[in-house]
């Protein structure tokens, strides 16, 4: 990098510049020959640590660095900044992101110390098994933690000291004889300072470009206290309740007199007996056998922690180099005659997730409604950690999940930086001959994919879906022009598959309340067609990128070929007589209604009408999966089917949302109920695939649409059972705040403020007649349009 690099200064505002030209890859010396199987053995973390003299005044002082896997700087014993889990996640053979700290403030005339902690994170993985066979250990970037880092000082007389990483800075062991993201720490109070320190060796590092990262940073969030403290029925020890599922940190501190080991377990729910249920936070299994700790290759994963406690002082626990999908904290002690009661104080929790800037807000009459809103905002942000994930379980970027949920996302937080980021994950991971994977960083799924790593095509939908937001909702044409290369490839890869074969190459509509379980495996429902579905959807989503951006007419002319090819052939394949595609189900007719399976008006018209009577024979219940779900909020809604959609998401009864959200649980689960025989499946109770319904919760309940075109469109639905919603959306020329009060049965207040620049369109429909209409200036070139609104038709009485 050179000295002329802008980027954000982390946790702060200004641009600042940054260099790492003299540094060099540093890591303490250990065995470097440590077999897989001795992962798991306790070895206190890295600590790397120089010893400076300034002596001049200080004008500036800039820090590049980079620790991998996870790292936290101090700076004279003071901890830098507000930040977990640093750095950020992606392919580190391909990218590696440094952050740059301001630290003039923390130096002093005289000696002066840097101390960087390191973890393992993501750069040194444990071989453990995900979902009963990947070893994500045997497919991502994998070296033992290290650092890189440049100081450059610069005095009053625009002199520089520069004090960058190499052999002469010292080496020590820290607290944490152990630390894995899935499985969690084992931290100790008892370092012998001087037998630790050992030697700093020069390594050669991950090949990835030392890129400025540029996304918000990963910081605690929300505070939890216990809910609930409680013997274990068991007898083994204290059981904690949050009262809330949440992803993050525990935090506790633990008696001065009390001198042994306290193990604490996590899970989200319990059992019938009341004691800990691992079912739905089960990554996979340990992978590797060790005697020592008493654990077979095949033993399931439970988080847990370990504080081995030696030293009569007061000992503060808190996470860091790992976080927690929990609500309920088992607390067991060793030896157990000292019990548990009175060892603990100060207990609490924070969830953890990358900072992002929230845009909207929504409140109503209704509780239930304002917990599907939050629940749903939870969730995603549970399981954004510099990517996205797709549940605190498996913690893998799935880019099928990230199409179902893009636009709730963009109507929930600021994610231009983020989208970004995740875009430039895939592009990294993008195979030689073209193709997406399934996740990025890659780890080797690729269910149904195409080929050669590649993932399945509703998976890859994901990139072109990303440089659409991009360009569209950000406006940043330039980010994608510089893509182009890349989805030029990737559509060329697409196109070199004859039909006949790529329109398997899908997993359909996952997730779905209709999936059939076979030899132990989820089958979507009409999965052969709602796969070859996706490969016209997935073309059709380039043919509309390209309109805009200068591609070759050859393959623009090819596209066209294909699309209306696949078109005609699935058309072919699976319509039936009565104008219903495949066994019917509801995933087929929302599919076909996406990929445009009609030659004229009468046939979609016929298509949607089909489709609404689908769902109310089904007792107005969506048995779509992740896309169709999607999907249906906006095309029923655009049908005039809000209030289906409406009693979908109030319905009490199983298959519902409010269920998941029993027992004071504020996240969504990964299944609608699926039942393998007698046997329910069960999935992840902190997993975000199914929330896109807050999209049509901010276009319609609050009334606020952000259009492909930059148009703002104001179109409300307003249903019986509600008196009042209330809410606001930030877009870039300004916030938006709509507001509807009912006051009597048939009429209804309802204002908006926005920018007096804003171009919008208002659409009440022709339930609804406007009685009365006021504008008013509301201060710094803001308006409001205040309504009054009488139903068109009589209310019924019944």
């Amino acid at each position: 990098m050179t000295a002329t690099d802008q980027l954000m200064v982390a946790g702060m505002d200004q641009p600042l510049s940054a260099s790492l030209g003299q540094a060099s890859w540093i890591t303490r010396l250990d065995n470097p020959l440590e077999k897989e199987a001795e992962f798991l053995n306790e070895r206190p973390n890295i600590i790397l640590e120089k010893t400076f003299d300034v002596s001049d005044e200080v004008e500036e002082a800039l820090l590049a660095i980079c620790g991998l896997g996870y790292y936290t700087l101090y700076v004279n014993g003071q901890r830098m900044g507000d930040a977990y889990l640093n750095s950020d996640v992606t392919n580190y053979d391909k990218t590696v992101y440094y952050d740059t700290f301001d630290i003039r403030a923390q130096l002093k005339q005289g000696s002066n110390k840097l101390s960087v902690e390191l973890a393992n994170g993501w750069y040194n993985a444990a071989p453990i098994t995900i979902l009963g066979k990947y070893n994500v250990r045997k497919q991502l970037a994998v070296g033992k933690p290290c650092l890189i880092g440049q100081l450059t000082i610069t005095d009053a007389s625009g002199e520089k000291l520069v004090i960058a990483t190499d052999s002469s800075w010292e080496s020590r062991q820290g607290p944490y004889l152990f630390n894995n993201l899935y499985i969690g720490e084992t931290v100790t109070d008892d370092i012998q300072e001087a037998a630790s320190t050992q030697k700093t060796v020069k390594i050669a590092g991950p090949n990835g470009c030392l890129t400025p990262s540029f996304i918000p940073k990963i910081k605690r969030q929300k505070h939890y206290l216990p809910a609930k403290l409680t013997k274990d029925p068991t007898g083994e020890g204290m059981l904690i309740d949050f009262g809330t599922i949440l992803s993050g940190h525990f935090l506790c501190d633990v008696a001065a007199d009390f001198l042994g080991r306290i193990t604490f377990l996590y899970a989200e729910e319990l059992n019938a007996d009341g004691t800990l249920s691992f079912d739905s936070s089960i990554s996979g299994t340990y992978g590797v056998t060790d005697e020592a700790h008493r654990i077979n290759a095949s033993d399931p994963i439970i988080q847990k922690d370990v504080i081995k406690k030696n030293k009569q002082t007061l000992f503060r626990f808190e996470n860091q180099y790992c976080y927690h999908s929990f609500r309920y904290v088992l607390v067991k002690a060793e030896p157990t005659a000292a019990g548990v009661e009175g060892l603990l104080s100060d207990i609490q929790a924070y969830s953890v997730h990358t900072d992002l800037a929230a845009v909207s807000r929504f409140g109503s009459s209704s509780e239930e409604l304002d917990r599907l809103w939050e629940a749903a905002r939870n969730t995603r942000l549970n399981n954004i950690h510099s990517y996205f994930e797709d549940c605190t379980r498996e913690r893998f970027s799935y880019g099928g999940d990230i199409v179902a949920l893009i636009d709730s996302h963009l109507y929930s937080h600021d994610m231009h930086e983020l989208l970004k980021k995740v875009f430039m994950d895939f592009a990294n991971d993008q195979t030689p001959e073209g193709g997406i994977p399934q996740t990025a960083p890659y780890v080797g799924i690729m269910t149904n994919g195409t080929s050669n790593g590649a993932g399945s095509l509703g998976w890859q939908l994901v990139f072109p879906v990303l440089a659409s937001k991009i360009g569209q909702h950000y406006q940043d044409t330039a980010f994608v022009q510089e893509q182009l290369p890349a989805l030029r490839k990737h559509l060329g890869y697409l196109l070199a598959f004859d039909f006949d074969y790529i329109r398997y190459c899908c997993l359909g509509d996952w997730g779905s309340v209709d999936a059939g379980i076979l030899n132990n495996r989820i089958v979507s429902p009409d999965q052969e067609f709602c796969s070859a579905c996706m490969y016209l959807i997935l073309l059709e989503e380039y043919k509309e990128l390209f309109s805009v951006y200068a591609v070759p007419e050859t393959m623009m002319r090819t596209l066209a070929l294909r699309i209306l090819e696949a078109r005609s052939t699935i058309i072919e394949l699976f319509r039936n007589e009565d104008g219903s595609f495949a066994s019917g189900t509801q995933s087929s007719f929302i599919f076909a209604l996406k990929a445009e399976l009609y030659e004229n008006v009468a046939k979609k018209h016929q298509l949607e009408k089909n489709l609404i009577a689908h769902i109310r024979k089904e007792d107005g219940v969506f048995r779509f999966g992740i896309f169709g779900m999607s999907w249906a909020y906006a095309i029923l809604s655009e049908l005039g089917e809000d209030e289906l959609i409406y009693n979908w998401l109030s319905r009490r009864e199983e298959p519902n949302y409010l269920g998941m959200l029993a027992n004071g649980n504020q996240t969504l689960g990964e299944y609608f109920p699926l039942q393998n025989g007698s046997n329910k499946v069960q999935g992840s109770l902190n997993h975000a695939m199914f929330s896109s319904y807050t999209v049509w919760m901010m276009e319609k309940l609050i009334g606020i649409s952000f259009k492909k075109d930059h148009r703002i469109q104001l179109a409300p639905y307003f249903p019986m059972d509600l008196t009042e919603v209330r809410g606001s959306l930030r877009t870039s020329p300004g916030i938006i705040e709509a507001q509807w009060v009912r006051t009597e049965a048939d009429k209804l207040n309802y204002s908006v403020t926005l920018p007096e620049s804003l171009d919008y369109e208002l659409c009440l429909g022709d339930a609804y007649r406007i009685i009365n209409k006021e504008i008013t200036p509301a201060g710094e070139e803001r308006q409001t349009i205040r309504l009054l609104l009488e139903t068109a038709a009589p209310i019924e009485v019944s």
